[in-house]
């Protein structure tokens, strides 16, 4: 007889999905999986599982949802059991409502087997309790990547004093904060954005209402985030804290070969800073495929350099509105790009200068730009 699960994998380490749900990943036989659950989970799967992806990712191709269900439904009259793997929880902003009733209306039995949401999840890697005696009586989970007829009443989550916390909200962060500090909120308001929350790449900044949006592009965060704002933010550690934005003023674009080391890295790009200090460095940005190398990860950890990876395409739509900067068929052969250094310097400085410099050995090369001044960016340059 087929059955349906829907599973929440939880926040992102895989270690934090429930001995149920490893239970059932292990006797279905069709796996549907969203973009931000763990690779490591689906070790969890049995051997016989089919494995489909359907993205569902902030800021990315999804597979539409009805094209879902469908397919759900398709597996399932066909006798086959289906688990649905959901990032977080399925009951929260992962549609797994409206999955469960169609499931229903088709009379197919489903068991939802809950997961940690980041909401909870993240703020607690950093030290920080959604609710707390004194602090805040409540927390607010609230999504920042609505339609606009959708728009959340920031005046009125403003209001209630209590602790804000928004998925999927990092690209409309300057739109959110300011409507937040328009509602009345005050600008002194401490807050948190943490990225890739419980995995080792997490990186996080703490800063205030006013200054959050400035701190989080001067660190590079992206999706997947959560964006924690409140009185409880004050209970994380300073250490948990990135520089401030204004000590950060270099991006640095990088290309290398497979193969390079941390050290090999580490050693190129001091050579290209020249008299400048890693502590300048506000991001290291590269292919989005050569984002999780390994030698690269560790450099940046090792320096608490933010990461960031764009794609081929991005890096050729920025290429085709900056007809100055140099081309390469060769590097096309390799990359599928016509450069690779400067662009993504760019790409993470918006608004920013290429130095003129560009340093290259051992099969790294370094482009650097300066970060634009405040008063220079776009007003909408996050939303971007």
């Amino acid at each position: 007889m087929s059955r349906a699960w829907l599973i929440g994998a939880g926040p992102g380490d895989a270690e934090l999905i429930t001995v149920k749900a490893m239970r059932a990943l292990a006797v279905a036989d069709i796996v549907l999986v969203d973009d931000l659950v763990n690779p490591d989970i689906l070790q969890m799967a049995g051997a016989h599982a089919q494995i489909v992806y359907v993205g569902k990712r902030g800021g990315h191709v999804s597979t539409p949802q009805h094209d879902i269900v469908a397919v759900m439904l398709e597996h399932l009259r066909a006798g086959r059991s289906v688990a649905r793997l959901k990032g977080g929880d399925p009951f929260v902003f992962g549609r797994g409502g409206e999955e469960l009733l169609a499931l229903q209306t088709a009379s197919i039995p489903v068991e939802v087997i809950n997961g940690i949401t980041a909401g909870i999840a993240a703020p607690t890697t950093i030290g920080i309790p959604v609710t707390h005696r004194g602090l805040a009586q409540g927390a607010i989970f609230v999504t920042g990547h609505s339609a606009a007829d959708a728009e959340p009443d920031w005046r009125a989550l403003a209001a209630t004093g209590l602790t804000i916390v928004v998925y999927m909200g990092i690209r409309r962060l300057v739109d959110i904060t300011e409507q937040l500090l328009r509602a009345g909120m005050a600008p002194h308001t401490p807050c948190a954005a943490i990225e890739s929350a419980t995995l080792p790449t997490q990186r996080q900044v703490l800063a205030t209402l006013d200054t959050l949006h400035a701190e989080v592009r001067a660190a590079g965060l992206g999706s997947p985030s959560i964006i924690v704002i409140g009185n409880v933010v004050s209970l994380a550690p300073p250490s948990n804290a990135q520089r401030p934005a204004h000590e950060r003023t270099l991006t640095i674009g990088l290309g290398f070969r497979e193969g390079v080391s941390a050290d090999q890295i580490e050693a190129v790009v001091l050579d290209a800073l020249g008299p400048r200090s890693l502590d300048e460095v506000a991001t290291i940005a590269t292919l989005d495929r050569k984002r999780t190398d390994p030698a690269l990860t560790t450099f940046c950890l090792r320096h608490k350099i933010a990461l960031a990876g764009y794609s081929p395409e991005a890096i050729e739509a920025y290429l085709d509105t900056r007809p100055e900067l140099p081309r390469s068929s060769t590097v096309y052969a390799h990359t599928g790009v016509h450069a690779v250094c400067e662009p993504c310097a760019l790409l993470a400085a918006p608004g920013g200068k290429l130095l003129p410099e560009k340093y290259a050995r051992d099969g790294i090369t370094v482009a650097i730009a300066t970060l634009a001044e405040p008063h220079d960016m776009p007003h909408n340059a996050l939303a971007e």
